[in-house]
């Protein structure tokens, strides 16, 4: 600072040192520089105390909180506004709901009654304001008696009213809404417009107290240069940010500092302040709200350097002459000041210095020649007659004007913050000295480096506040941007290197008849300090609309007296909540142990439908479905909805009807479903939940609990999706689910990746009578009746077969992978049917017993019964032969004496039938990803390089299902090309299988081609399968604990799998194993490792896997 002092304000910083303590010794004097070095380490060491305990920056309470129109009512817990509701209606904080992600909403529900927000300060006059509201259905709300209309966004809004007085009144309708932010409409024209709040703020441990004010809160010239800097084209934005900074404050600034009792024109100290300005900066470049703000953490800096020195002595010239010493060669000692007054760049490019001998402590005040007519241009100035200014002088002229003005504003960009250029000061020389009336002298202003008369200027931009001269000793300039050295005097040097900015200053001891021994000083800046903290993004609107504020900047926290949870972070990544304080964090978990959990609150009694149908198309909602149970008549649908979150609250929430078909989503942009149970109480078609063509698909902790079915059908979780419409992601976690007869789990079909983890699907062990079903005569006795005659071909002539040892034969296996529970029966023609014909059979079956069979079981044109109707008659009869041997009515006769053979698959499908049993508990199927065909073009794995989807099925528990987990790729467009999927990864389920003997598709865990799959740690358990020492029965069923079938690689790993039970522990069916090499160093992987088996089959087949 600026000051008469032996050594600076900060003695000891500007030396690069950092004390803690000034300790004075026994009678030792206390120099000024002492009092300055003690203040200066209380000053610091309160200043990285505040730091150390708060931010880098930041307030505590609403300073310079920043809004463009003035803030009337904001409702924070502590700062805000407290609302008082009356007759019926609520009003209640939701954090959930926050503006800018900054400030609470104020949720206005009820119906009925009056909600009365106090304002921050009273309004004199009926005023425009804006309230700033969202709702997520359409709503009607009455504020300060205007109807406001809300639609259904996902943002706030602002909607004008005219508000008086101390207070708004809101009259909520049905429809809950949300209010964060009541503010004046402050139109902004050619310049910004905008207002903050009073209280502190702190940058750096420095504080600063605020007004609450409109910006630039400036008169003047400084205030017109800003608000010039501010203009911009709509669409342009700024960063609002503070600057603070500190100054020195004298007499002529506040003259009350001096003791008139020690006479006229006396001053012992002088004061300093911390001055705080609000100013605007253009962003070019960034978006992001946190890269703006962190731009400024990045100031940029001049790099000018200087370093002071003294002259070398020389030998004088003439002997007769005394020799110039070296070192400071003044009479007295002295505090010099070199300060940067003026950078020009380019052609002729010079950096002009001021220094002056007394660290420019001269300062006197000064009026402006000729003063009349008012805003004439100026002359000459006129100063006390006392005041020790002479002709030849040189000053600076200055103002309130010029030391609060910028002379160039700041900027943000993606290489951080370029600080504003702050204003100096006219240098002149003074002319002449004369008294004029009586007190005043008056002088003539010179050019400083002509010395001759300047040109007369405009005052205005000096304007008239805080007019004065400071006494200055020289000018230096530097040619160029290179190294220089400047001299003072007195020998007396300043090296100088590198780029400087205006106002930029460094002080220097001079001792007398000594050198300097106090250490180098820093080279860099001195002062001044600037200190600089973002406070807001804004955006300029329109002509004659308000700014649009985009984010707010600053950091704000608690006092520690007034700490609360939601200014204390949270980290909710690993239990997937996107809550990031501690209170909306408990905001979440209470919604869901408590009753509610949305913000559409739908009680037992409402209707679920009806408040779907407000939603309005493609509109988001969250939906709370409040505990307790819903009887449904109907099946709910939505359809063409955006994001919805539906959910309940656990167990206690369910959805229940004497249908099949709980509820189903079609072409919703996302649909989130959390925390309820679905029971379904009868049999029928259709998915309990079903999503079609919806773009997202979540569930969550949902329970489903549906009966047996009639027949096989879809699965009780069912996603399918087009192609002009698919599902990118459907994702399925921790639910139950509890089905009943013939049932599959979950399908997910064409999903671009299918995430199913952590779930239980079971089929209920209810029990089941197997004689009842085929009585029955439906899907049972169909399956059963397969078991005994299946895959039925009419041939032409003898089919190929050898016929030499009789007129039926046996024959293994039939066409397709290895078994060992079927074989195939062939018989010539005219012995059932006029053609010759084959089928399959289960193995305990032989050729002499169908020859029987069809002898005893002619169709009715017996030898010549044509194939065209002979497939109907077996297809019949094999139902009917189901029924006769398990002892129903029938029309298929057994022959006699034949009935025992039957005995062993009697046996085998009764002790396989004794509950129910489900199909498939997870299928993931595929037709989008890429595909090709048997003819190689190009390596397997160009197809990474195109769309492709996945599937990871991991951690779940799957039981009572024929089939535990299929997935694979299809496509009905040709049947010669290969659809792969990008990667599958089935990692870590226990699959326990319930097999039938009548059961089709069956086996633990089925894979068809892949690029990439990972088949680990799963265990596949047929619990019907109880290993003997000795004496087991002859394998009775095929089944594969893991089939991978198709085309695989560049990577297969199925390590660290168990398979109990099944007639094949892992089938690998590669159909890729001719792939070339190309002349490429690609490795393809195929690696089994480390599986069990148990069982009376095959470990593996192929006996060796690689």
């Amino acid at each position: 600072m600026e000051g008469d002092f032996s050594r600076g304000h900060r003695p000891d910083a500007k030396r690069g040192r950092s004390y803690r303590r000034v300790l004075p010794r026994q009678g030792a004097p206390i120099l000024d520089s002492d009092l300055h070095a003690l203040m200066d380490a209380g000053d610091r060491i309160d200043r990285q105390g505040l730091a150390h305990v708060a931010c880098a920056s930041g307030s505590t309470d609403l300073g310079f909180f920043v809004t463009p129109g003035r803030l009337l009512a904001m409702f924070d817990r502590v700062l805000g506004q407290q609302p008082q509701a009356a007759g019926g209606a609520s009003a209640v904080r939701d954090f959930s709901r926050k503006y800018l992600d900054r400030l609470p909403g104020l949720q206005l529900g009820g119906g009925a009654g009056t909600v009365t927000v106090p304002l921050r300060s009273p309004l004199a006059a009926p005023t425009p304001c804006r309230v700033w509201m969202r709702a997520d259905q359409p709503a009607t709300v009455t504020v300060a008696g205007s109807v406001l209309n809300v639609p259904a966004t996902g943002s706030y809004a602002p909607f004008a009213v005219t508000l008086n007085g101390a207070q708004a009144v809101f009259a909520p309708g049905a429809q809950p809404c949300w209010v964060a932010l009541i503010e004046t409409e402050a139109p902004s024209g050619a310049s910004a417009v905008l207002h903050w709040c009073a209280g502190g703020f702190q940058i750096g441990g420095l504080l600063a107290d605020a007004r609450e004010a409109a910006w630039p809160d400036l008169t003047g010239p400084a205030a017109d240069q800003l608000r010039a800097a501010s203009a911009g084209a709509p669409g342009s934005r700024v960063a609002a940010y503070l600057e603070l900074s500190e100054r020195v404050v004298t007499a002529v600034e506040d003259p009350g500092l001096r003791e008139q009792a020690l006479g006229a024109g006396r001053e012992t100290t002088s004061r300093s302040e911390v001055v705080a300005q609000v100013k605007l900066a253009p962003v070019a470049g960034l978006t992001e709200p946190a890269a703006i703000a962190a731009a400024f953490d990045s100031v940029a800096l001049p790099t000018g350097s200087v370093a002071f020195g003294t002259s070398a002595g020389t030998a004088a010239a003439d002997p007769c002459d005394l020799p110039v010493p070296g070192g400071y060669s003044g009479t007295e000692n002295r505090l010099y000041r070199l300060v940067v007054h003026e950078v020009t760049t380019g052609a002729g490019a010079v950096t002009r210095f001021k220094w002056s001998r007394d660290n420019a402590a001269g300062l006197w005040p000064c009026a402006l020649m000729p003063d009349q007519p008012p805003g004439a241009a100026v002359t000459h100035v006129r100063v006390g007659a006392n005041d020790p200014l002479c002709a030849g002088d040189l000053v600076e002229l200055t103002s309130e004007a010029v030391e609060r003005g910028d002379a160039a504003p700041g900027a943000v960009n993606a290489a951080g913050f370029l600080r504003p250029r702050r204003m100096q000061g006219m240098l002149f020389r003074l002319d002449g000295g004369d008294v004029v009336a009586g007190s005043l002298r008056e002088f003539r202003l010179l050019d400083p480096l002509t010395e001759t008369p300047a040109p007369p200027f405009d005052p205005a931009p000096l304007g008239t506040e805080g007019l004065k001269l400071r006494l200055w000793s020289g000018l230096l300039e530097r040619p160029g941007t290179g190294a220089a050295t400047l001299t003072l005097e007195h020998g007396l040097i300043a090296e100088v290197d590198g780029a400087f900015e205006p106002g930029d200053w460094w002080q220097a001891e001079a001792r007398a008849l000594a050198p300097q021994a106090n250490g180098p000083a820093v080279t860099t800046a001195h002062g001044p300090e600037r200190q600089f903290a973002p406070l807001a993004l804004l955006e300029r609107g329109a002509a004659a609309t308000p700014m649009i504020l985009h984010a707010w900047l600053d950091l704000r926290s608690r006092k520690l007296c007034r700490q609360e949870a939601d200014f204390t972070g949270y980290d909710g990544a690993r239990v997937g909540t996107e809550a990031d304080t501690v209170q909306e964090a408990l905001d979440e978990l209470f919604l869901r142990l408590s009753d509610g959990c949305g913000e559409i609150a739908v009680p037992p009694g409402a209707s679920v439908q009806a408040v779907i149908d407000t939603i309005p198309a493609d509109g988001n909602a969250r939906i709370c479905l409040n505990a307790g149970v819903r009887d449904l008549a109907a099946t709910i649908v939505v359809a063409d909805k955006g994001d919805l979150i539906v959910g309940g609250i656990g167990p206690g929430t369910i959805l229940r009807g004497d249908l099949r078909r709980i509820i189903r989503f079609e072409r919703c942009r996302s649909v989130d479903l959390r925390d309820f149970a679905a029971e379904a109480l009868a049999a029928g078609d259709g998915a309990v939940i079903d999503f079609v063509d919806c773009g997202e698909v979540r569930l969550d902790q949902v329970r489903v609990t549906a009966a047996g079915l009639a027949a096989p059908g879809p699965a009780a979780i069912r996603q399918v999706s087009g192609a002009d419409r698919p599902t990118r992601r459907f994702a399925m976690r921790r639910c139950t689910l509890s089905l009943g007869m013939f049932d599959s789990g979950v399908t997910a079909a064409d999903p671009g990746h299918a995430e199913i983890e952590d779930n239980v699907i079971a089929i209920r062990p209810d029990p089941l009578n197997l004689a009842a079903e085929l009585a029955a005569g439906g899907e049972t006795l169909r399956a059963v009746g397969e078991v005994l005659l299946d895959r039925i071909t009419l041939h032409d002539g003898d089919g190929g077969f050898d016929f030499v040892g009789g007129p039926v034969f046996a024959f293994a296996p039939p066409p397709g992978p290895p078994v060992v529970a079927r074989h195939g029966i062939a018989m010539a023609n005219g012995m059932w049917g006029r053609d010759t014909l084959s089928f399959s059979t289960h193995a305990t079956l032989g050729s002499e017993l169908w020859e029987r069979i069809a002898e005893t079981n002619q169709p009715p044109g017996g030898a010549s019964h044509p194939p065209e109707i002979m497939d109907d008659f077996l297809r019949d009869f094999r139902r009917d032969l189901a029924r006769a041997v398990f002892g129903l009515g029938s029309s298929a006769t057994i022959p006699a004496g034949m009935g025992p053979l039957f005995q062993p698959l009697r046996d085998g499908l009764s002790a396989t039938n004794g509950v129910a049993h489900g199909r498939t508990g997870i299928t993931v199927a595929a037709s989008r990803g890429p595909a090709r065909g048997k003819a190689l073009v190009r390596p397997v794995a160009a197809l990474l390089a195109l769309p492709g989807q996945s599937a990871r099925i991991r951690g779940n528990q799957v039981s009572g299902f024929a089939q535990g987990v299929r997935i694979a790729g299809s496509s009905g467009r040709s049947r010669s090309n290969f659809i792969f999927l990008r990667s599958v990864e089935v990692q870590d389920n226990r699959i326990d299988l319930r097999l039938p003997w009548q059961a089709r598709q069956r086996g633990g865990i089925w894979i068809g081609s892949t690029l990439s799959a990972r088949i680990n740690g799963n265990q596949a358990i047929d619990a019907g399968y109880v290993p003997l020492a000795d004496g087991e029965q002859p394998i009775g069923l095929d089944c594969d604990g893991i089939r991978l079938w198709g085309w695989f690689g560049p990577l297969v790993e199925v390590r660290g799998n168990f398979c109990h039970g099944p007639s094949v522990g892992i089938r690998w069916v590669s159909l890729g194993n001719d792939e070339p090499s190309w002349g490429r160093p690609d490795v393809f992987i195929g690696a089994f490792a480390d599986n069990a088996y148990s069982g009376m089959g095959s470990p593996s087949l192929p006996a060796t896997l690689p």
